[in-house]
C-alpha cells in the first residue's frame, strides 16, 4: 500500500476512534474502508492501533511545534501556516483533543502544545501583531477551542473541509 493511502487510512481510523472509542475492530475496519482481516494483519489489535495513533498524533504535534518555533518574522503568515497544518492533520488533532477531554492524553503533547503556542502568541504580541489586552495563554486556549470546534462541527455535520494547503506539498 502506498504511504499516502496508509496515511489516509490512519486518518479515518483516528476519526473513527475519537468519535466512538468503543468501536469494535470490525467497525473500525469498516470506517477505514478495509476488511477486518486486513485490520488484524496490519494493526494486530485495537490496543496496537491505539498506540500507533497516539504515536502518529505525537508526531504531528512535534511537526506543528517545529513550525511554531520556526516563526521568525510575520506572525500572521505563520499563523496561517499553523492553521493549514492543523486542518491537514485534523483527525490526529481531534484524537488528541478527545484524549485531553477524557484525561487519556499524553501529557507531553498537552504541555508542549500549550507552552509553545503561548510563546508564539506572546512573540506576536511583542511584535505588535496580536492584541496585548488578551493574555497569550488565553489566546492559546481560544485558538485550540476554535480549531476543535471547526473540526468537530465539520464531522458532526458531515462536511468535508476543503484542502487547507496553498501548495501541493502536504504537511507530514
Amino acid at each position: 500500500m502506498h504511504l499516502e493511502s496508509r496515511e489516509e487510512e490512519l486518518k479515518k481510523l483516528a476519526l473513527a476512534f475519537c468519535t466512538n472509542p468503543r468501536r469494535t475492530a470490525g467497525e473500525l475496519a469498516a470506517a477505514a474502508g478495509i476488511s477486518k482481516a486486513t485490520f488484524y494483519r496490519v494493526y494486530g489489535s485495537r490496543e496496537n492501533l491505539s498506540r500507533l495513533l497516539s504515536e502518529k498524533a505525537r508526531e504531528k504535534v512535534s511537526f506543528l511545534m517545529e513550525l511554531v518555533n520556526e516563526e521568525k518574522g510575520d506572525a500572521k503568515s505563520y499563523l496561517r501556516k499553523i492553521i493549514r497544518c492543523c486542518c491537514d492533520n485534523k483527525e490526529f488533532l481531534m484524537l488528541l483533543c478527545y484524549g485531553y477531554a477524557t484525561g487519556s492524553i499524553d501529557s507531553w503533547c498537552q504541555d508542549t502544545y500549550t507552552r509553545q503556542m503561548t510563546d508564539f502568541f506572546l512573540r506576536g504580541q511583542k511584535s505588535g501583531t496580536f492584541r496585548v489586552d488578551i493574555p497569550a495563554s488565553v489566546m492559546t486556549e481560544l485558538f485550540a477551542g476554535a480549531m476543535w470546534s471547526l473540526f468537530e462541527g465539520s464531522v458532526m455535520a458531515g462536511w468535508h473541509l476543503p484542502a487547507c494547503r496553498t501548495t501541493g506539498k502536504p504537511f507530514s
